[in-house]
């Protein structure tokens, strides 16, 4: 796998680097940050939208239906629990530029397999390591 390197930038945003592309998260000004970026949870509701919808042109691909053009929106809403919070739900809506008929049971089953989808539904193992430089 690609190692992917963050840096702090200052406040609450970090630069992210991997496979040469760099990129900047940070959090909203009401949530303190200065909004010079995604926010970690839109990045992952992004990375949610962008593999199912990877998933679906790859099916599009072998089916031989189009899939060019297709919009994908995504709205997810935050719950706290305990003094913690997390995404409690994303909601995908889908917008094809024609009808995918009978195939439309098909992309849905190719978007549900994406490896993001996945991880989300079992919960990935975390294993942090904090250590001095």
């Amino acid at each position: 796998m690609d190692l992917i390197t963050l840096k702090h930038e200052k406040g609450l945003c970090f630069s992210v680097q991997v496979r040469g592309h760099k990129f900047l998260v940070d959090m909203p000004e009401e949530s303190k940050g200065q909004d010079q970026g995604p926010s970690p949870a839109d990045f992952l509701a992004a990375s949610l939208g962008a593999c199912m919808g990877m998933h679906m042109a790859l099916y599009g691909q072998t089916a031989g239906l189009s899939t060019e053009g297709m919009e994908m929106n995504l709205v997810y809403n935050l719950v706290e629990e305990q003094g913690r919070k997390r995404i409690q739900t994303i909601t995908v809506d889908v917008s094809l530029p024609q009808d995918p008929g009978e195939r439309g049971a098909s992309l849905l089953r190719a978007a549900q397999n994406c490896i993001v989808r996945n991880t989300l539904e079992k919960g990935p193992v975390l294993d942090v390591e904090i250590t001095a430089k």
